[in-house]
C-alpha cells in the first residue's frame, strides 16, 4: 500500500513539474504577477496533496497496528482456552457434552404441547434459558462444536417463546374454563376466580367478565357448558377497574329505594 501511495505522489509531482513547464512556455505572455500567482497556487495544491497522502499514510499505519494488537489478542484468547482445556478432564468434558442433550429433550417435548398446554408450562421455558446461560460459563462453551449446539437451542428456544406470545395475543394460549351449575358448582365469577387452578384470587374476577364479553352481559349471570377464556393472572388493568367500578355504580344505584 506504501509503495501505491509514493507511486501516486511521484505521478503527481511530474504532473505538476509538466504544468510548470508548460507555463514558462507562455510565461512571457504573462506578467510577473500572473506568473507568480499560478507558481503560489500550484505549489500550494502539491502540499495539499503531500499532507493529505501523509495523513492516509498514517491511517493505514494506525489500522495496520489494530490488526496486529487483535491478533496478538486472539492468539493470547486461544492460548489461555487451550490451557483451560488442558486442565480439565476428558470426563468433565463428556459430562457437559452429555448435559446439552438435557434442554433439547425439553424443548422436543414442550414444542409437541398444545398452545394452551405450553401456555401452562411456560415457567419451564424460563428454566432451558437458565440452563443456557449457566452452560455458557464453562469454558467447553468455548469449543465451536458445542458454541454450535449452544446456539442452536438458543435459537430453538426464542422460536417456542416467539410462537407462544403470539398465541398469547390472538388469545389461542388462553386456559379455559367451562362453566358448571350452581347447585353442584358453585359457579359465579367470584368463585370461578377463587379456584387454586384460575387465579386462586376471587378479587381478580373482572378480568374473567371482561375477556368474555362476547359471552357475558351481565356479570351475574353466566350459565352452564359456557366455555370461558381465562386471562393471564394480573394486576386488574384501567378497563377492568373502570368496569368493575361501573358495575358497583349500578349495584348501588339498583339497591337505592325509591321514591
Amino acid at each position: 500500500m506504501k509503495k501505491a501511495f509514493d507511486i501516486t505522489l511521484r505521478l503527481l509531482l511530474v504532473a505538476i513539474a509538466i504544468s510548470v513547464a508548460a507555463t514558462s512556455v507562455y510565461s512571457q505572455e504573462m506578467n510577473k504577477e500572473e506568473w507568480q500567482k499560478q507558481i503560489t497556487d500550484l505549489t500550494t495544491k502539491r502540499n495539499d496533496l503531500k499532507n493529505k497522502l501523509t495523513a492516509a499514510q498514517s491511517e493505514v499505519a494506525a489500522l495496520q497496528k489494530q490488526d496486529a494488537d487483535k491478533a496478538t489478542a486472539l492468539k493470547l484468547c486461544q492460548d489461555e482456552l487451550a490451557q483451560t482445556m488442558k486442565a480439565n478432564s476428558a470426563a468433565d468434558e463428556s459430562a457437559f457434552a452429555s448435559s446439552v442433550d438435557n434442554p433439547d429433550a425439553k424443548l422436543n417435548d414442550l414444542s409437541k404441547l398444545s398452545n394452551q398446554d405450553l401456555y401452562a408450562r411456560r415457567a419451564e421455558l424460563d428454566s432451558v434459558q437458565a440452563w443456557i446461560d449457566n452452560a455458557k460459563k464453562s469454558p467447553f462453551s468455548a469449543v465451536e462444536k458445542y458454541a454450535n449446539r449452544l446456539k442452536d437451542v438458543q435459537g430453538r428456544l426464542d422460536a417456542l417463546r416467539k410462537s407462544l406470545e403470539q398465541s398469547i395475543a390472538s388469545g389461542q394460549a388462553m386456559q379455559t374454563y367451562t362453566v358448571g351449575t350452581w347447585a353442584k358448582d358453585r359457579d359465579c365469577l367470584w368463585n370461578i376466580a377463587k379456584k387454586p387452578k384460575i387465579y386462586d384470587n376471587a378479587f381478580l374476577w373482572p378480568k374473567i367478565w371482561q375477556g368474555n364479553r362476547d359471552q357475558i352481559k351481565n356479570a351475574d349471570v353466566i350459565h352452564p357448558g359456557q366455555k370461558l377464556k381465562i386471562p393471564p393472572k394480573a394486576e386488574l388493568t384501567k378497563q377492568e377497574k373502570s368496569a368493575l367500578r361501573s358495575y358497583w355504580d349500578k349495584k348501588q344505584v339498583a339497591a337505592a329505594p325509591t321514591k
